[in-house]
This record gives structure tokens, sequence and C-alpha cells, in this order.
């Protein structure tokens, strides 16, 4: 089993940057009516994990994490800026556990995954974050390498138009970027405006979005 670095960008490398939301969509009835405006938000992506829309079945495999729990802080519970995107096995692994806050940390900078799909901590809020969610265990652990290790094999395969569209599934934006100027217009404003011109639909209408990121 090859541990070489890619060429191409890891999957699994967690951003060394807390995040910083763009969006802020406020008044919708369920909190589910923001899903679009997370999925953007996150970049299609498990928070917590960084598994792919590209990689999962959209309709069943992603959920809506309220990062304070429910039960806890229900008077926030249609609070945007307290929900996060999550691949399901993560938000019901999560379920009202406290984590750290990726708006407050780095988790790139907490956990860092080697080239055997291998997750290690390096602080304790890390700690923290791999051992609540269970990913050092072998499930997460075989998933992560079996991605690295397809990647690799894209990166060497001999037809290019083959070698592009595994790349495509593996690292690229997925084919339904939501537009968020069709949304239904939030009942209660939207308190960071500016957003709505930087979701990577009116991205790609300027310029192709990445081709791998």
């Amino acid at each position: 089993m090859s541990g070489a670095r890619l060429n191409m960008p890891s999957p699994f490398a967690y951003s060394s940057q807390p995040h910083v939301r763009r969006h802020g969509p406020m008044g919708y009835s369920h909190y589910r009516d923001y899903r679009n405006w997370l999925r953007d938000e996150f970049t299609f992506r498990c928070v917590y994990c960084q598994r792919r829309e590209t990689w999962l079945t959209l309709s069943a495999d992603w959920e809506i994490d309220h990062f304070l729990p429910k039960k806890d802080r229900k008077d926030i519970a249609r609070d945007y800026d307290n929900l996060v995107y999550a691949c399901n096995r993560c938000n019901r692994t999560k379920a009202a556990k406290y984590l750290p806050d990726p708006e407050k940390v780095a988790y790139g900078r907490c956990v860092q995954v080697d080239g055997e799909g291998k997750i290690h901590w390096l602080t304790e809020e890390g700690r923290n974050l791999v051992e609540a969610l269970g990913l050092d265990n072998e499930d997460y652990t075989r998933m992560r390498r079996r991605i690295l290790q397809a990647i690799r094999a894209a990166e060497t395969h001999q037809d290019a138009k083959h070698r592009m569209e595994l790349l495509a599934w593996l690292l690229g934006f997925p084919e339904n970027i939501p537009d968020l100027s069709q949304e239904p217009t939030p009942p209660g404003g939207n308190k960071r405006p500016n957003g709505i011109r930087e979701p990577w639909f009116e991205k790609s209408k300027r310029k192709p979005c990445p081709r791998y990121y």
C-alpha cells in the first residue's frame, strides 16, 4: 500500500483557518430550509470528516447538524449560525456532544490525516473531535485510505478522459450546485447580504469553479 504524496489536493486536508460564515439567512420556519445555503457554506462536504457530496447519495446521506445541541438550546434551533452541514454518520454519532467550534478553532491545526488515511490529533481539541466522532475507527480509516488510493490510481491512468472523470468525482464539485438567488427569500432577511454575490454558483458564472479542490 502506497503512502506516497498526492500531486492533487488531499480531500482530507482540513482548513488551517477557522471557518468564516459567508451567508446569513434568517427566519425560515424550519431549519431544513437552510439546506442549500449550508451546502454552499461548507463547500459540499461534511464539516467533521470531510466526506464529499460526490462520494455519497445526496438525498439520503446528508443532514443538518445543530452545533450546539437542540435539546440544550432550543432558542437557536433555527439560527443559521448554529447549523453546519454534516454527513449522516457524523451527525448521528455527534448527537448531543459538544465539539470544538469550527468557527473558532481551525480543525487543520487540531488534526491531520496521513497518506494511509489515518487521522492523528495534534491538540486536545483535536483529540476531542476524533474521539467524540470515532474518526479514528477502522471504518473511517478504510474510507479515507480507499479514497486516497483511488486518487493515486486516477492520477496515473493512461486514458486522459477517464482520468479527468475519476478525479472530478473524487475531488471536484457536484453537478447540482445550488443557485441561492432562487431560494425562497429568507423571511427574516440576510445578516450577510454580500454573501449572495459569492456562492459557488455565482462564481462559476464569472469563471469555472476549480476543477479540483
